[in-house]
């Protein structure tokens, strides 16, 4: 039993939905993804899929968040460090889940409940961590206290999220270290 009493979670069951949701958005946009057809692709019903998501909106942010890896806030010793830590979060060497987040960003500007949950949940955290990363190094001096560290923490992100939609990749490598050393290093460093 769970802990909230009825049968327990089946987390194959959930991997289906979640997988099923992802194939969906690739293949179709957030538009066309239904909960009727994300639960007939997952072989169960759409009760199943309410019970865990109680909205198609929550369902597809689960669905982006599984290929995700949760941002941190990096503390490796260095700013250098940091900066690309935080920059690796947008670096993927698959493409699904670039695929199944341009699903996504295809239809923010259209569905303004869709782009608040995408925010808050997918684009946001990551530029918390920049900024978490950036008043850290203000703090200890060795980024300008005039720095906007709100405005560049959202450089990276900006371009990630730029290279998903008109792409459909993430970033590679050699841009993230790019983004780092010749955009935020050289943006960061107290001036004389």
């Amino acid at each position: 039993m769970s802990s909230q009493g009825g049968r327990p979670r089946d987390p194959a069951l959930e991997a289906a939905i979640l997988d099923a949701t992802q194939d969906l958005l690739i293949q179709h946009g957030f538009a066309a993804t239904t909960v009727e057809a994300v639960a007939r692709a997952a072989g169960t019903g759409k009760a199943a899929v309410y019970r865990r998501w109680p909205s198609k909106i929550g369902l597809v942010i689960a669905a982006v968040q599984a290929l995700q890896s949760p941002p941190a806030v990096p503390d490796t010793g260095t700013l250098r460090g940091d900066l690309l830590e935080c920059a690796m979060h947008f670096v993927q060497p698959h493409r699904r889940p670039a695929m199944v987040l341009a699903g996504v960003l295809d239809e923010i500007g259209r569905n303004d409940e869709l782009r608040e949950a995408a925010y808050a949940a997918i684009g946001k955290p990551p530029a918390m961590a920049f900024a978490a990363v950036l008043r850290r190094w203000q703090a200890r001096g060795e980024v300008a206290s005039s720095a906007p560290a709100d405005l560049l923490a959202g450089i990276v992100p900006a371009a990630a999220f730029r290279n998903v939609v008109f792409r459909r990749r993430a970033l590679d490598h050699r841009t993230a270290v790019d983004l780092v050393d010749f955009v935020l290093l050289p943006a960061l460093r107290p001036t004389s």
